[in-house]
């Protein structure tokens, strides 16, 4: 079953499979700007690598724009080459999408659009290599999103992508052989959390929810995955966190163990990334009402849930979901 991880371009909704992705970063301050490419933006120091950024927008024949705090990095693998993709924002995560026919019966290379007007990258080594940004441009879906000019001051946006590029660019020490941590970020009631990849199955938009009579008041109801039906957990009610209610925009992150499988409500997704084991430090005191059981710790603001002991929570679980 394919993943991909979903992000934007100019409002566009474009889609690369995971098997390309290494992690995803906050957008940096790029060096060597003004190289000979016209795809390629800059390049970027990547703990002690010096990776070129390909922006999509010039790949899809839009032309640069000043980066924003916004911004993302997607550090992917591109043949023998690892690669910054410059992209608008993360969406999420999913599995086994529907490809579709390429649009008007032309593909451009490693390029192809679905029925659902996703731009997906398919083959990232030639795309970034063959593809015409005019030709792309023509055949483009219109934006499904709406695009929000951003108002930043240019010496702050600066100051802020300067301390990202300075923190990033830290070699990681060899004598440290600990593989970091992938996780999904995301937002519940204004404070941001991660789970790691290694329980999550995929990210959907909540669909229509069956309540079901006598549970928990955190157990939301039910809901029909691609002919499986899941429950659905809301970890404000569970944990008593105080903050914004279920809205059309949340999103449901499915984790499982591979027994047990639910969903998570969550108010957006942030993004992925990777975390270095060792930077993981105890929560602070008021930090999150999550009882520490499941909590693996966190990262300045991030708190990192233990999804293998939300997972063998019974409390959590409709023991029958069948209809």
């Amino acid at each position: 079953m394919t993943s991909l991880l979903n992000f934007s371009v100019a409002g566009i909704a474009c889609a690369i499979p995971n098997d390309y992705t290494l992690f995803v970063v906050q957008m940096i301050a790029l060096i060597n700007t003004g190289m000979q490419d016209e795809t390629v933006s800059g390049t970027a120091n990547i703990e002690g690598r010096i990776l070129p950024v390909y922006s999509l927008r010039r790949l899809f024949g839009f032309g640069d724009r000043q980066p924003r705090t916004s911004d993302i990095l997607i550090i992917a693998q591109a043949g023998h080459d690892t690669v910054a993709l410059w992209a608008d924002q993360i969406l999420d995560v999913t599995d086994d999408p529907s490809y579709g026919d390429p649009c008007d019966g032309y593909d451009p290379a490693g390029l192809s659009i679905s029925t659902d007007d996703v731009v997906i990258i398919r083959d990232l080594p030639v795309f970034i290599e063959w593809t015409d940004p005019d030709a792309v441009r023509a055949l483009l879906p219109p934006p499904k999103m709406e695009v929000i000019e951003e108002v930043e001051a240019p010496a702050q946006v600066q100051a802020i992508l300067q301390k990202r590029a300075n923190h990033m660019a830290r070699p990681v020490k060899a004598k440290k052989k600990v593989m970091p941590v992938e996780v999904l970020k995301f937002r519940l009631a204004n404070k941001e959390y991660a789970l790691s990849m290694d329980h999550i199955r995929e990210v959907i938009l909540t669909g229509e929810i069956t309540p079901v009579p006598g549970t928990p008041q955190y157990i939301t109801g039910i809901c029909a995955i691609r002919g499986e039906i899941i429950s659905l957990v809301d970890l404000r009610e569970f944990f008593k966190i105080r903050g914004k209610g279920l809205t059309d925009l949340n999103r449901v992150i499915v984790i499982t163990n591979g027994k047990i499988t639910f969903g998570i409500l969550a108010d957006v997704i942030t993004g992925m990334g990777m975390i270095p084991k060792e930077m993981l430090a105890p929560v602070r005191p008021g930090q999150t009402p999550i009882a520490e059981k499941y909590l693996l710790g966190a990262v300045e603001d991030i708190v990192v849930l233990n999804a293998a002991e939300l997972l063998a929570d019974p409390a959590l679980v409709i023991n029958d979901t069948r209809t």
